[in-house]
């Protein structure tokens, strides 16, 4: 995908030729989780704890964002303030799924969550980078 094929969220809702999903249709994320489109990008803004706490909710909120099939995602873990096996589960099960459709993904993350990767042995799978601007240019280069 070239840089300029990236596209708004106004431009992925048109090309894909999807409707806005009316807001009761979400299920609900909780205090855990944000979509927006933001450089070009559909981004899922992960918050605070992501555990066996948060894992119902969120598994399917991920699962119909994922059923958008936008053409790339980003993972932003920056404003998370707990990561857990279940909720890192939870970023690997999202990726495998945005894999399977061939779209571009790529995980946003602060060194805190870079070394718990590292000891969690999922760093290079994640592939993590340190702000939006690196990830659209890790997508737009797949």
């Amino acid at each position: 995908m070239h840089e300029n094929s990236l596209l708004s969220e106004n431009d992925l809702l048109h090309a894909t030729n999807l409707e806005p999903v009316p807001t009761p249709a979400w299920p609900a994320p909780g205090q855990h989780a944000l979509l927006g489109a933001r450089d070009g990008l559909l981004v899922v803004d992960l918050h605070g704890d992501l555990d066996l706490a948060t894992a119902g909710p969120l598994r399917e909120w991920l699962d119909s964002v994922v059923a958008l099939r936008a053409p790339a995602y980003v993972v932003d873990l920056r404003r998370t303030t707990f990561i857990d096996s279940t909720g890192l589960n939870l970023v690997l099960r999202f990726r495998r799924r945005v894999l399977e459709f061939e779209a571009g993904f790529a995980v946003v993350c602060a060194p805190r969550t870079v070394r718990l990767l590292r000891a969690h042995g999922t760093l290079d799978v994640l592939d993590p980078v340190p702000g939006l601007p690196e990830a659209a240019s890790m997508i737009a280069g797949r």
